[in-house]
């Protein structure tokens, strides 16, 4: 599969360069966009700590996740040309583990000693990091945070999320992030192109119903029964549409499709409220337990682990993988082909939704308004794209063209992101409806409001009510 991987970039690689697209575009990051630094940036050595790698310009290769393109190799050309004529330094350093980041961000700055410049963070870790006071505000300086930055593109579901109040009332912005979907949070389902083919469809045919605005409940239920199958005839079934776990991956599933929400926020005052009693979160829940009910899902083996799911997509026993997009680096190497789509629509939905969160960047409290400027500029810099084709460095990590071109696509469109509001409410746990649903025997309504009173105190609570 690897080699034939490689076959297929090679291909495609030439398909572009006859086609007059070249796939390696020139440098567009132009030095003359870059004038007038702030003064505070000379001499900066600026660390932007993450959870995950290091980059160092210093070194060869810079970072551990190098492979050699042209893309990276000019990025990295970039990188090293700013520092050079702008007299500052950068690097991207792993400073803690994914469990070890909240507290370590948060300790540092309290303890005035900030164990980097930036911090990476999920967008939950930020908002507690803004409620204990411990962020510097972003945009009193002439940083622009807007969708007409020419250099950058800004996400404003971000900048909208994190302008907020300060400690006088004033809204002030606390948290950005540069470009979208670059924290491979997105809710999409993974599909088996063989056992697709084998039930009777053309291994392009969630593609199709998807491109053409057709990918839907009733046709996920229609697929899911053709993927159910008993291929020997001895009444067991020998593949499944998916499996029963993770539960709640699969119940973002329905409730992204059909543009509900677990949280929702009110569009005048911007306070949290509980949405699991909407009409749409209902249909959500209702249509998971038929999923169920339609015997379409493996049901966990006696004495499984909790993971038991995972190597049923990866060996072939189930066809599709509800989960987030970051899953595609468990499934690189599986031996079947695979694709990815977006959550189908449900009956309130008008469009897909790509329900998602992102990382964020944010700058201690400990940084003075210019050093904060300064900042803001450097990484914008840093940040620059050198690619104009933001397809470049994505067909090398899929399978095909068309996961990138449109689902990916679609994942980058601000117009249909939705943000997972309920992770930013401490203590709230979708579990709580999604690991019941299977065993409930009441109706969805009675499950949800079982669960209500917890979640309104949580809710106010997050809000500060």
């Amino acid at each position: 599969m690897l080699k034939s991987k490689k076959m297929w970039i090679a291909c495609l690689v030439l398909v572009l360069m006859l086609i007059g697209a070249p796939l390696f575009a020139q440098v567009t990051a132009d030095i003359k966009n870059f004038k007038s630094p702030p003064s505070a940036l000379k001499g900066m050595n600026i660390v932007v700590g993450n959870y995950w790698a290091d980059y160092d310009t210093t070194k060869n290769p810079p970072t551990a996740q190098w492979y050699g393109s042209e893309s990276q190799e000019k990025l990295l050309e970039w990188r090293r040309r700013i520092q050079r004529e702008f007299g500052f330094t950068m690097q991207e350093k792993n400073i803690a583990s994914w469990n070890e980041m909240p507290q370590i961000a948060a300790t540092s700055t309290m303890a005035n000693r900030p164990a980097a410049d930036v911090f990476v963070v999920q967008s939950d870790w930020a908002m507690s990091l803004y409620r204990q006071g411990l962020l510097a505000p972003l945009n009193d300086g002439k940083f622009d945070f807007s969708k007409g930055n020419k250099i950058v593109d800004i996400n404003q579901m971000i900048v909208e999320l994190f302008t907020l109040p300060d400690a006088k009332g004033k809204k002030k912005l606390y948290a950005y992030q540069i470009d979208y979907g670059g924290s491979l949070h997105g809710q999409v389902i993974f599909f088996n192109k063989r056992l697709l083919k084998e039930a009777g469809f053309n291994e392009n045919h969630l593609y199709d119903l998807q491109k053409d605005g057709k990918w839907t409940w009733d046709e996920f239920l229609k697929v899911c029964k053709a993927l159910t199958r008993d291929t020997n005839n001895d009444g067991i079934m020998d593949t499944y549409a998916t499996t029963a776990d993770l539960s709640t991956e699969i119940l973002d599933i329905f409730v992204a499709g059909n543009g509900a929400d677990y949280v929702g926020r009110d569009s005048k005052s911007g306070k949290l409220i509980n949405a699991t009693n909407t009409r749409g979160f209902l249909e959500a829940l209702q249509f998971a337990i038929r999923l169920r009910n339609e015997g379409v899902m493996m049901p966990k083996p006696e004495g499984a682990a909790w993971d038991w799911y995972k190597p049923m997509f990866n060996d072939g026993r189930v066809a599709m993988r509800l989960e987030q997009e970051y899953v595609r680096q468990d499934i690189a190497n599986m031996k079947d082909d695979w694709g990815m789509v977006l959550p189908p629509k449900g009956p309130r939905a008008k469009n897909y939704v790509v329900f998602t969160d992102e990382n964020v960047l944010v700058i201690p409290k400990t940084k003075t308004p210019a050093q904060v400027e300064a900042i803001l500029w450097a990484m914008q810099a840093w940040n620059a794209r050198v690619d104009p084709r933001w397809q470049t460095v994505l067909y090398p990590v899929f399978r095909d063209v068309r996961v990138v071109d449109e689902t990916m696509a679609m994942i980058r469109n601000p117009a249909l992101l939705k943000f997972r509001n309920n992770i930013l409410v401490p203590g709230l746990n979708r579990g709580s409806i999604a690991w019941e649903m299977w065993f409930y025997d009441g109706e969805p309504a009675q499950l949800v409001e079982s669960v209500s009173q917890n979640w309104n105190n949580l809710v106010a609570d997050a809000n500060g009510d």
